[in-house]
Protein backbone atom coordinates (compact mmCIF):
# COMPACT_ATOMS: atom_id res chain seq x y z
CA UNK A 1 0.00 0.00 0.00
CA UNK A 2 1.45 3.11 -1.01
CA UNK A 3 -1.42 5.30 0.47
CA UNK A 4 -1.37 6.05 4.70
CA UNK A 5 -5.00 4.26 5.40
CA UNK A 6 -6.73 4.58 8.65
CA UNK A 7 -9.48 2.59 9.80
CA UNK A 8 -12.33 3.27 12.20
CA UNK A 9 -13.59 0.07 14.30
CA UNK A 10 -17.34 0.50 15.89
CA UNK A 11 -18.48 -1.55 18.49
CA UNK A 12 -19.92 -2.23 22.15
CA UNK A 13 -17.30 -3.10 24.76
CA UNK A 14 -17.40 -7.17 25.57
CA UNK A 15 -17.75 -8.24 21.60
CA UNK A 16 -14.37 -9.34 21.42
CA UNK A 17 -12.60 -6.52 19.63
CA UNK A 18 -9.37 -6.99 21.27
CA UNK A 19 -8.75 -10.47 19.44
CA UNK A 20 -10.58 -9.15 16.19
CA UNK A 21 -8.28 -6.10 16.17
CA UNK A 22 -5.22 -8.55 16.66
CA UNK A 23 -6.46 -10.51 13.76
CA UNK A 24 -6.83 -7.89 11.86
CA UNK A 25 -2.99 -6.61 12.17
CA UNK A 26 -1.07 -9.54 12.39
CA UNK A 27 -2.96 -11.28 9.16
CA UNK A 28 -4.58 -8.39 7.34
CA UNK A 29 -1.01 -6.02 7.23
CA UNK A 30 2.03 -6.83 5.26
CA UNK A 31 4.94 -7.75 7.77
CA UNK A 32 7.04 -4.70 6.43
CA UNK A 33 3.45 -2.58 7.56
CA UNK A 34 4.06 0.18 10.16
CA UNK A 35 0.70 0.03 12.17
CA UNK A 36 -0.37 2.00 15.63
CA UNK A 37 -3.52 0.57 17.06
CA UNK A 38 -5.27 3.60 19.23
CA UNK A 39 -8.03 2.73 21.63
CA UNK A 40 -9.52 4.76 24.60
CA UNK A 41 -8.28 4.81 28.15
CA UNK A 42 -11.29 3.55 29.82
CA UNK A 43 -11.64 0.71 27.39
CA UNK A 44 -7.55 -0.09 27.81
CA UNK A 45 -8.73 -0.91 31.29
CA UNK A 46 -11.05 -3.95 30.23
CA UNK A 47 -8.87 -4.90 27.95
CA UNK A 48 -6.11 -7.35 28.13
CA UNK A 49 -2.69 -4.95 28.20
CA UNK A 50 -0.97 -5.12 26.08
CA UNK A 51 -3.14 -6.63 22.93
CA UNK A 52 -2.56 -9.90 21.99
CA UNK A 53 -0.78 -8.68 18.45
CA UNK A 54 2.44 -10.27 17.46
CA UNK A 55 2.98 -7.70 14.55
CA UNK A 56 6.63 -6.49 15.68
CA UNK A 57 5.78 -3.34 13.60
CA UNK A 58 2.95 -2.30 15.77
CA UNK A 59 2.32 -0.02 18.10
CA UNK A 60 -0.61 0.11 20.52
CA UNK A 61 -1.48 3.66 22.13
CA UNK A 62 -4.15 5.20 23.79
CA UNK A 63 -6.36 8.32 23.62
CA UNK A 64 -8.54 9.99 25.97
CA UNK A 65 -12.56 9.88 25.45
CA UNK A 66 -14.67 12.77 26.52
CA UNK A 67 -17.20 13.39 24.20
CA UNK A 68 -17.74 14.59 20.17
CA UNK A 69 -17.17 18.82 21.31
CA UNK A 70 -13.14 17.78 22.81
CA UNK A 71 -13.01 14.75 20.18
CA UNK A 72 -10.04 12.40 19.02
CA UNK A 73 -6.93 13.26 20.27
CA UNK A 74 -4.39 10.84 18.37
CA UNK A 75 -0.88 11.56 16.98
CA UNK A 76 -0.40 9.16 14.50
CA UNK A 77 2.57 8.78 12.34
CA UNK A 78 1.84 4.67 11.14
CA UNK A 79 1.73 3.85 7.63
CA UNK A 80 -1.96 2.03 8.89
CA UNK A 81 -3.49 3.52 11.64
CA UNK A 82 -6.56 1.38 13.56
CA UNK A 83 -8.86 3.95 15.90
CA UNK A 84 -11.15 1.91 18.04
CA UNK A 85 -14.10 3.90 19.21
CA UNK A 86 -14.72 4.00 22.90
CA UNK A 87 -17.13 0.74 23.41
CA UNK A 88 -18.97 2.65 26.20
CA UNK A 89 -19.74 5.73 23.62
CA UNK A 90 -22.58 6.85 21.23
CA UNK A 91 -21.53 5.71 17.95
CA UNK A 92 -22.92 9.23 16.20
CA UNK A 93 -20.90 11.09 18.44
CA UNK A 94 -17.65 9.49 17.84
CA UNK A 95 -18.30 9.13 14.13
CA UNK A 96 -18.66 12.80 14.15
CA UNK A 97 -15.25 13.03 15.91
CA UNK A 98 -13.70 10.92 14.12
CA UNK A 99 -15.21 12.51 10.98
CA UNK A 100 -13.49 15.71 12.10
CA UNK A 101 -9.95 14.54 12.96
CA UNK A 102 -9.94 12.62 9.63
CA UNK A 103 -10.26 16.20 7.34
CA UNK A 104 -7.03 17.34 9.83
CA UNK A 105 -5.01 14.81 9.17
CA UNK A 106 -2.96 13.45 6.45
CA UNK A 107 -4.63 9.96 6.24
CA UNK A 108 -7.22 8.07 3.81
CA UNK A 109 -10.63 6.19 4.90
CA UNK A 110 -9.64 3.26 4.68
CA UNK A 111 -12.58 1.58 6.11
CA UNK A 112 -15.06 1.37 8.77
CA UNK A 113 -15.53 -1.93 10.62
CA UNK A 114 -18.47 -2.57 12.79
CA UNK A 115 -18.03 -5.65 15.50
CA UNK A 116 -21.29 -7.13 16.28
CA UNK A 117 -21.50 -8.94 19.45
CA UNK A 118 -24.26 -11.62 18.27
CA UNK A 119 -25.01 -13.21 21.55
CA UNK A 120 -25.60 -9.53 23.64
CA UNK A 121 -28.02 -8.19 21.11
CA UNK A 122 -29.79 -11.21 20.75
CA UNK A 123 -30.77 -11.18 24.25
CA UNK A 124 -31.43 -7.07 24.61
CA UNK A 125 -33.12 -6.09 21.95
CA UNK A 126 -32.83 -2.47 22.15
CA UNK A 127 -29.59 -2.49 20.99
CA UNK A 128 -30.12 -3.03 17.78
CA UNK A 129 -30.98 1.08 17.41
CA UNK A 130 -27.44 1.26 18.57
CA UNK A 131 -25.73 -1.06 15.94
CA UNK A 132 -28.18 0.08 12.94
CA UNK A 133 -26.06 3.21 13.72
CA UNK A 134 -23.33 1.59 13.34
CA UNK A 135 -23.79 -0.23 10.53
CA UNK A 136 -25.51 2.45 8.78
CA UNK A 137 -21.68 4.02 8.48
CA UNK A 138 -19.70 0.77 8.17
CA UNK A 139 -18.46 -1.10 5.20
CA UNK A 140 -18.00 -4.35 6.82
CA UNK A 141 -19.65 -5.86 9.69
CA UNK A 142 -18.10 -8.69 11.88
CA UNK A 143 -20.59 -11.22 13.16
CA UNK A 144 -18.95 -12.09 16.73
CA UNK A 145 -19.84 -14.33 20.19
CA UNK A 146 -22.38 -16.43 17.77
CA UNK A 147 -21.65 -19.59 19.36
CA UNK A 148 -24.66 -19.30 21.74
CA UNK A 149 -26.77 -17.86 19.23
CA UNK A 150 -29.16 -19.70 16.29
CA UNK A 151 -28.15 -19.71 12.94
CA UNK A 152 -32.09 -18.88 12.34
CA UNK A 153 -31.40 -15.04 14.32
CA UNK A 154 -28.10 -14.67 12.43
CA UNK A 155 -30.17 -14.89 9.17
CA UNK A 156 -32.73 -12.79 10.65
CA UNK A 157 -30.11 -9.98 11.53
CA UNK A 158 -28.73 -10.11 7.99
CA UNK A 159 -31.75 -9.80 6.04
CA UNK A 160 -32.57 -6.66 8.26
CA UNK A 161 -30.04 -5.10 6.38
CA UNK A 162 -30.14 -6.79 3.17
CA UNK A 163 -33.63 -6.44 2.69
CA UNK A 164 -33.10 -2.36 2.74
CA UNK A 165 -29.67 -2.38 0.18
CA UNK A 166 -26.90 -2.43 2.46
CA UNK A 167 -24.20 -2.91 0.42
CA UNK A 168 -22.36 -3.43 3.09
CA UNK A 169 -20.25 -6.64 3.75
CA UNK A 170 -21.51 -9.41 6.36
CA UNK A 171 -18.20 -11.28 7.44
CA UNK A 172 -18.43 -14.66 10.34
CA UNK A 173 -16.18 -14.48 13.65
CA UNK A 174 -15.13 -17.50 14.70
CA UNK A 175 -13.48 -17.93 18.03
CA UNK A 176 -11.91 -14.49 17.41
CA UNK A 177 -10.77 -15.28 13.98
CA UNK A 178 -11.40 -14.18 10.51
CA UNK A 179 -10.83 -16.34 7.98
CA UNK A 180 -9.13 -13.49 5.19
CA UNK A 181 -8.06 -10.51 6.81
CA UNK A 182 -7.02 -8.66 4.13
CA UNK A 183 -10.26 -8.78 1.99
CA UNK A 184 -12.01 -7.05 5.48
CA UNK A 185 -8.86 -4.50 5.14
CA UNK A 186 -9.40 -4.22 1.13
CA UNK A 187 -9.75 -0.10 0.71
CA UNK A 188 -12.87 -0.15 -0.80
CA UNK A 189 -16.35 1.82 0.02
CA UNK A 190 -19.35 -0.52 0.95
CA UNK A 191 -21.01 1.69 3.41
CA UNK A 192 -24.53 3.27 3.05
CA UNK A 193 -23.93 6.30 4.46
CA UNK A 194 -22.10 8.84 2.09
CA UNK A 195 -20.19 11.23 4.52
CA UNK A 196 -17.24 10.20 3.82
CA UNK A 197 -17.33 10.15 0.57
CA UNK A 198 -16.05 13.09 -1.83
CA UNK A 199 -18.32 15.64 -2.34
CA UNK A 200 -17.28 16.34 -6.14
CA UNK A 201 -17.60 12.67 -6.90
CA UNK A 202 -21.71 13.52 -7.18
CA UNK A 203 -22.75 15.64 -10.62
CA UNK A 204 -25.09 18.39 -10.24
CA UNK A 205 -26.79 20.21 -13.28
CA UNK A 206 -24.94 23.95 -13.16
CA UNK A 207 -26.63 27.61 -14.29
CA UNK A 208 -26.10 27.22 -17.18
CA UNK A 209 -28.29 24.15 -17.47
CA UNK A 210 -31.09 26.61 -16.29
CA UNK A 211 -32.19 23.68 -13.84
CA UNK A 212 -32.13 23.53 -9.92
CA UNK A 213 -30.90 21.28 -7.82
CA UNK A 214 -33.14 21.12 -4.16
CA UNK A 215 -31.24 21.81 -1.13
CA UNK A 216 -32.83 18.13 0.03
CA UNK A 217 -32.11 16.27 -2.97
CA UNK A 218 -28.13 16.59 -2.99
CA UNK A 219 -26.30 13.77 -1.41
CA UNK A 220 -24.75 14.06 2.36
CA UNK A 221 -21.26 14.03 1.21
CA UNK A 222 -19.02 15.23 3.60
CA UNK A 223 -21.53 17.09 5.59
CA UNK A 224 -22.29 16.13 8.39
CA UNK A 225 -25.75 18.00 9.09
CA UNK A 226 -27.03 15.92 6.27
CA UNK A 227 -26.46 12.26 7.98
CA UNK A 228 -29.36 11.24 9.32
CA UNK A 229 -27.73 9.55 11.94
CA UNK A 230 -25.84 13.35 12.78
CA UNK A 231 -28.32 15.55 11.77
CA UNK A 232 -29.31 17.66 14.50
CA UNK A 233 -32.48 19.73 15.97
CA UNK A 234 -32.28 23.45 16.61
CA UNK A 235 -31.71 22.32 20.62
CA UNK A 236 -28.67 20.79 19.19
CA UNK A 237 -30.19 17.55 20.44
CA UNK A 238 -29.22 14.58 17.42
CA UNK A 239 -32.50 13.79 15.73
CA UNK A 240 -32.11 10.55 16.60
CA UNK A 241 -31.51 9.69 19.65
CA UNK A 242 -29.88 6.55 20.56
CA UNK A 243 -30.64 4.33 23.50
CA UNK A 244 -27.11 4.59 25.92
CA UNK A 245 -25.06 1.52 25.54
CA UNK A 246 -23.95 2.00 29.38
CA UNK A 247 -27.61 1.23 30.42
CA UNK A 248 -27.46 -2.05 28.31
CA UNK A 249 -24.47 -3.66 28.68
CA UNK A 250 -22.08 -3.85 31.60
CA UNK A 251 -18.59 -3.15 32.11
CA UNK A 252 -17.05 -6.34 29.92
CA UNK A 253 -14.09 -7.17 28.69
CA UNK A 254 -13.18 -6.96 25.30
Amino acid sequence: MSERFVYLILGSRGGGRSSVVSDLVDFGLDSSTESQVFISEDDAVHWESPLPIRHTLCEQKRYLWKGVDEGIIAEATGETVFVVADGMSDPADFVEAFFNWLQESSYELGRIISIVDCHRVQKERKLLQWYDCCIHFSDVVLLSNRSEVSNKWIDEFQDRYLKEYFPCLFVFVKKGRLANPPLVLEPEARRISKLFDEADEYVFLDDEEEEEVEEEDEPAAGDPSKDPYLAKLGSGRRNRILPDVRNLIGPENG
